[in-house]
């Protein structure tokens, strides 16, 4: 029998390319989404390719019920930004915090085999930061109370699909303003770096880790390369062909000048052997490839 997985936000960004990976290799996945639609699931994942459960993780309930019979379960709903949260506190702690236990506590009494949730490096001080390293610290909490939990801190992500706004994002932030031959906006000088990683790789390597024994501590998921936010908007440029200039602007609220991020991936190789990641300008070009139709 194929495994059962549920992916609670399955049609974001990372969700999407978790559900994508895990039907490619003959799972029964079901998508659960407060936006969830037999139309919506039709246009990411093809006609008949996933079951759907529209459901909010404030639903503890509705959550329950989803997870019955389900042998792993993906947690990506959440509320996303760095600034853009500083506004709305009390939102980002219900869906970050709250609504991650809502997702543990409904796994544990369904009897679900194993359970994914994302972190994140958490190196600034900031409303994002603090709700994930919480729900991070509620993960291991559940996982001594006997619910296996698997996390990894994402880098970086980017690929097809990833929605230009309303919380900025750096690639596709990027790819926008060079197709309008716009400045490309860099905060503070540039030479902070970023470990860029596929999307699609990002969801192999997330099932892998989920289908090893369970790993308690979340490990880095990058390609464990540093790139500068200069370079990243250099090459975004050259690739498009684009007549943009590099622009800088004051650092962000929630974001340390100079930050220097790249993920240590020794710990994933010694748990899943060698890693291949999918190259970055080429990867790069697929991505640029996707804003330009869509953004015509």
């Amino acid at each position: 029998m194929p495994p059962r997985a549920v992916v609670v936000g399955g049609l974001g960004f990372l969700g999407a390319a978790v559900v994508r990976e895990l039907a490619a290799r003959g799972a029964d996945v079901v998508v659960v989404d407060r936006k969830a639609s037999g139309a919506a699931c039709e246009r990411l994942f093809g006609k008949g390719a996933v079951m759907w459960r529209r459901t909010d993780i404030s639903d503890r309930t509705a959550l329950r019920s989803c997870c019955r019979g389900a042998d792993e379960l993906y947690h990506f709903a959440g509320r996303l930004g760095t600034s853009e949260l500083e506004t709305d506190l009390h939102g980002a702690i219900q869906e970050n915090i709250a609504g991650a236990v809502n997702v543990f506590e409904a796994a544990m009494r369904a009897g679900v085999g194993r359970v994914f949730y994302p972190s994140k490096p958490n190196v600034w001080l900031n409303a994002y930061t603090i709700t994930k390293i919480a729900a991070e610290q509620f993960a291991e909490m559940f996982s001594r109370q006997g619910l296996p939990i698997s996390s990894l801190r994402y880098f970086n992500a980017y690929g097809p699909g990833q929605k230009v706004g309303p919380v900025r994002k750096i690639i596709p932030t990027f790819a926008l303003q060079a197709l309008r031959n716009q400045p490309l906006t860099v905060y503070g000088d540039g030479e902070q770096t970023v470990d860029m990683i596929y999307s699609s790789d990002l969801a192999r390597v997330t099932i892998d880790v989920m289908r090893r024994p369970h790993h308690a501590e979340p490990l880095d998921l990058g390609r464990g390369i540093a790139l500068t936010v200069n370079q990243v908007a250099a090459d975004v440029i050259a690739q498009l062909g684009s007549r943009s200039a590099i622009q800088h602007l004051p650092m962000r609220d929630g974001e340390t000048p100079g930050t220097q991020l790249v993920a240590n991936i020794s710990p994933l190789r010694r748990l899943l052997g060698d890693l291949a990641f999918a190259d970055w300008s080429h990867s790069l070009s697929h991505t640029l490839e996707w804003y330009a139709r869509t953004a015509a």
